[in-house]
């Protein structure tokens, strides 16, 4: 982890360059068009997208499979996905009523990923050499089906952040993304009416220093407000005394349909006019609010 003074002067070195550099070594464009999707990371996955697809009748984004040596399945909206994941070394799935949840990861869809890395390398943001996923396309072939690459200075202990961009031949995405907003629709959002993905929240310890660097990520015309950012979900960053992905908004229909139904089915965590949660011992510990 950067210390913060030394990542500050890190971006005044970046300024600086910038300043003195030729046209070409310039910023052309953005580095991110949107989130992808929310890693959560459980002992017992398989309850969990049980949950939000059984239950809460969200459209499955991907399957419930092992792949690449993880266990995962996921759940989608118009504007982004969840995953739920386990270690496929973990081979006995621990007792449902103790499972422990949290949010792990986020995955961000860069334009074209060489474009990407390009602002990234002029920005003087670090990051990993690109992961491609390589296994058969649906036409038979073999290629690349989608490519990571990590972002150590926005990473922290128990939380990563990466690009993800899928392959041509593998899926078109925002055709997808159209698809699995279509579906939720056609449901009425399920029981709980839900329709996006409003807000993902990110607490930080060193809140100033953080929000710098997402501000030379994302790049400020995309701020909603201080410290919020709005790619697909918003992106909100929170004083914390841990980095991490706190908790999820669902932006939803009607407070009082969702607050019914989770109240009938014992799942109703705190509420108010505004707002309700899902009761987080029902969700293996996740934080989840929801909100017109």
């Amino acid at each position: 982890m950067h210390h913060p003074k030394t990542f500050l002067i890190a971006l005044l070195c970046v300024a600086f360059s910038h300043a003195n550099s030729t046209q070409d070594e310039r910023r052309k464009g953005p580095i991110i068009r949107q989130v992808d999707h929310v890693l959560v990371e459980s002992g017992d996955p398989e309850s969990l997208f049980s949950l939000f697809y059984d239950t809460f009748k969200l459209p499955e984004a991907w399957p419930l499979t092992e792949n690449q040596g993880f266990i995962s399945g996921g759940v989608g909206t118009a504007n982004a996905s969840i995953r739920f994941f386990r270690y496929a070394t973990q081979t006995k799935r621990v007792n449902r009523s103790t499972a422990e949840a949290h949010y792990a990861g986020l995955a961000l869809q860069p334009y074209p990923l060489t474009e990407a890395l390009r602002e990234l390398r002029i920005c003087g943001i670090p990051y990993d050499d690109p992961e491609p996923y390589i296994s058969t396309l649906p036409n038979g072939s073999r290629g690349t089906l989608w490519t990571t690459v990590s972002l150590p200075s926005f990473s922290r202990p128990g939380m990563t952040v990466f690009l993800y961009e899928y392959g041509k031949a593998f899926l078109r995405v925002e055709a997808r993304r159209q698809q699995l907003g279509n579906r939720l629709a056609l449901n009425n959002g399920g029981p709980l009416g839900v329709l996006s993905i409003r807000q993902i929240i990110i607490s930080a310890k060193n809140l100033e220093t953080d929000t710098a660097a997402w501000d030379e990520l994302l790049e400020k015309k995309v701020l909603t407000e201080r410290h919020g950012y709005e790619i697909g979900p918003v992106i909100r960053l929170t004083a914390g005394s841990i980095d991490q992905i706190s908790e999820i908004v669902f932006k939803i229909k009607s407070l009082d349909r969702a607050k019914a139904f989770l109240k009938e089915h014992k799942l109703l965590g705190t509420s108010s006019s505004k707002e309700i949660s899902i009761k987080p011992s029902k969700v293996q510990g996740l934080k989840i609010r929801l909100m017109e």
